[in-house]
């Protein structure tokens, strides 16, 4: 699949000479993954239906952001459609399963309660769950998954985040990214106008969001690939790259870079001069994990591993800040439940199947874990320190 997206040598001849039982196993992995919208014009009638289907939940989408924009107190869309005009991906091939608004603090609560008065409904059990952005917001329904990606009846998530990125989690600084908020313009999404980040700071929000996602084991191909089309269409564009150096500190350009690496690894994105000077400014034990185990986080599905934890660990200075960010990921002391269970789904059935899972799932990674250890290290003094 990633083959077939490939910028610099798209090949598409294996995804096409597919028969009908291994395509049906390929289009699943990437309904899972956000890309069949993308798989259009080389799997068009594989992909009909899931295309119509989303027109209609595009449709909901739009209504939603209308709806949302009386919501008190501003606030700045994040990702989804609000993504697509800058990112050069049409929403008609952008799946998008919730919503993301951020508010500053002392709003966030009035909105949550201005949501929940309009029918809607918190996760269960993400309390204390560290996050950025409070327990997920469902409206009431009896609606119940039943496998398809696609479902018209599927309902929007509203996701009311707080902050853009969590450094007390990730142990990862960011200086100067609360000025995301005073930066914010203005952009039609869905008919309505809202808020929105501005281009440079709604390319290192995009960066950092894949970024903590690889970190957490939860990478999504689509996300990597999003980014990547953006470096692509603006690896040219030097209105764009000094001002995204200007406004970023060194920091904050260091941990997009990170997710920049990913991005060309994966895809084979054109980059810009400043998007690559920053990419050769990554540490020796970065270069050295890209080189070991870029692939890992897309063959997690079918090969468990941890192998992110050593991209973390090569992002990290502080010994303290490594031990913490090492045992939160190698022994988990709470689980978040299914995304999809609300105070109303949650069944001890459905949880126990996912729990024991992901339990499935820890245990056999953390049997490579140690192998990958070694790996990495070994990689890391075949690789030369950045100038």
């Amino acid at each position: 699949m990633l083959a077939a997206l490939h910028f610099c040598e798209p090949s598409s001849d294996r995804l096409i000479g597919l028969d009908d039982e291994a395509r049906r196993d390929a289009l699943a992995w990437c309904n899972r993954q956000g890309l069949t919208l993308l798989l259009r014009q080389m799997l068009p009638e594989a992909t009909a239906e899931a295309a119509r289907k989303n027109r209609l939940r595009l449709q909901v989408a739009e209504e939603t952001y209308r709806r949302l924009a009386a919501l008190p107190g501003e606030f700045i869309a994040l990702k989804g459609i609000a993504h697509c005009e800058l990112f050069g991906i049409r929403p008609e091939d952008r799946a998008q399963y919730d919503i993301d608004l951020y508010f500053p603090r002392h709003t966030v609560e009035a909105a949550r309660e201005a949501l929940l008065a309009q029918n809607y409904e918190s996760i269960a059990g993400m309390e204390k769950f560290p996050t950025d952005h409070l327990p997920g917001l469902f409206p009431r329904t009896d609606w119940r998954w039943r496998g398809d990606y696609f479902d018209p009846e599927m309902p929007l998530a509203i996701e009311l985040h707080f902050q853009f990125w969590n450094a007390q989690l990730e142990r990862l600084e960011t200086p100067g990214i609360d000025e995301f908020w005073a930066r914010r313009v203005r952009r039609a999404i869905g008919g309505v106008e809202l808020a929105v980040l501005c281009p440079q700071d709604a390319v290192a929000y995009a960066a950092l969001h894949l970024l903590k996602h690889v970190l957490h084991g939860s990478t999504k191909v689509f996300h990597v690939y999003e980014l990547a089309n953006f470096l692509q269409r603006h690896a040219t564009d030097d209105g764009f790259w000094p001002e995204w150096r200007r406004l970023h500190a060194p920091a904050l350009r260091r941990l997009q870079a990170a997710a920049f690496a990913l991005a060309e690894a994966w895809f084979g994105c054109a980059l810009s001069p400043a998007a690559r000077a920053e990419m050769a400014q990554l540490p020796a034990s970065t270069h050295a994990w890209f080189a070991e185990f870029a692939a890992s986080p897309a063959v997690q599905l079918f090969h468990p591993n941890k192998d992110e934890l050593w991209l973390h660990l090569s992002l990290l200075e502080g010994w303290r800040d490594k031990l913490r960010v090492a045992r939160r990921r190698l022994l988990p002391s709470n689980l978040p439940p299914p995304s999809r269970a609300t105070e109303s789904q949650s069944r001890q059935a459905v949880y126990a199947s996912w729990f024991a899972a992901r339990l499935r799932h820890h245990a056999i990674s953390l049997a490579t874990t140690v192998s990958g250890a070694w790996r990495w290290r070994r990689r890391i003094r075949r690789t030369p320190s950045p100038p």
